[in-house]
């Protein structure tokens, strides 16, 4: 009796932590993109979020689709030549690649630090923010603030297993907010995996709020910001 009644427990405790996510490509994920307070940076990173290349580069690609969306001055890529556009790998610049370079991502991804200073190596301001320095309604703020500026942009960094999804440590761009169900839209760049999502605010920071092995230090998020010109 007494392992039954464990049993019980368990189970219901783990149905109240389960992450019921919302998929945009859903009529009610839809609807929810339609009524969300915040939806101006989903325009702006949809137009130009491209499937992670590798499973390691989540990384490059939420930085590739944020620099992209900033309207940048952009790069001339070699194979789209002369069209200029920043791409997985001419991110990694002379600079870019005295944080990490690509064969180091491509084994082991990025950190939250170093992403910040990739970004900041690409010319942006770049501003991390641990989740273990977050609660609840400071993390509204800082990502309603966030993403209603057309200057700012912000990437989770976050473990997949906290949401229920299959994978680790995962970045990558929130497109928008939705105040009345107090959810965000993660705009995937594992595209072959999952398509943008909704995820309540609560379950993100929960998701946030890991140690990642790598640098033996809470997950969080990155406020992107275009720089002032000269």
């Amino acid at each position: 009796m007494k392992a039954l009644l464990i049993g019980v427990l368990l189970f219901w405790l783990a149905g109240a932590q389960a992450v019921e996510p919302l998929y945009l490509d859903s009529p009610a994920g839809a609807e929810r993109l339609l009524g969300a307070s915040q939806r101006e940076s989903y325009f702006a990173l949809q137009a130009n979020l491209e499937s992670q290349q590798n499973l390691a580069y989540c990384g490059p690609a939420s930085i590739a689709a944020v620099l992209n969306s900033l309207g940048l001055p952009r790069p001339v890529d070699e194979r789209r030549q002369p069209f200029a556009y920043f791409t997985q790998d001419n991110i990694f610049t002379a600079a870019s690649r005295q944080v990490k370079s690509a064969a180091e991502v491509g084994r082991r991804g990025m950190t939250l630090a170093e992403m910040v200073d990739f970004l900041r190596a690409l010319g942006v301001k770049a501003t991390a923010h641990p989740a273990d320095t977050l609660d609840l309604p400071r993390l509204r703020a800082l990502v309603q603030d966030a993403l209603a500026s057309p200057q700012r942009r912000v990437i989770v960094n976050y473990d997949r297993q906290a949401l229920g999804q299959i994978g680790a440590g995962h970045q990558s761009p929130l497109g928008a907010y939705d105040a009345a169900s107090d959810s965000v839209l993660i705009l995937d760049v594992a595209k072959f995996k999952y398509p943008p999502t909704w995820i309540g605010l609560a379950d993100l920071l929960r998701a946030m709020d890991t140690v990642d092995p790598d640098s033996g230090r809470c997950r969080g998020l990155v406020v992107v910001e275009k720089r002032d010109a000269p």
